[in-house]
């Protein structure tokens, strides 16, 4: 992914920052936004290649941001990695129902990512 751009749309500050750091070590942009609203705008106004999305979010859930980034053209195709803290398989099917590229489990090895 080198020369690309990953929006991380996360409420914790350290997902944030670590994911950040890990991947500029790569050579990749990141965007990063503090909630879906942020998110959605960030996402619409630089059209990433990967959005990183936490599911469990104040204010708008990932899920309500996932389904609107699926509603905005330019972003329909847009590969989609979901964050979660949950540990069933009902997040991971509904995920993969609205065409999640993946699903990474919180707290979450660095490496894996």
């Amino acid at each position: 992914m080198n020369g690309k751009t990953v929006l991380i749309i996360d409420d914790e500050v350290l997902v944030r920052r670590t994911t950040s750091l890990l991947l500029g070590k790569k050579n990749i942009s990141v965007i990063c936004a503090s909630d879906g609203i942020e998110g959605l705008a960030l996402a619409r106004d630089s059209v990433p290649d990967l959005i990183l999305l936490d599911i469990m979010m104040p204010i708008m859930s990932g899920w309500e941001v996932f389904e609107r980034l699926r509603a905005i053209h330019e972003l329909a195709e847009t590969s989609v990695i979901l964050f979660t803290a949950q540990d069933h398989s009902g997040a991971d099917r509904r995920g993969l129902e609205l065409g999640a590229a993946g699903i990474i489990r919180k707290p979450f090895h660095l490496g894996k990512l």
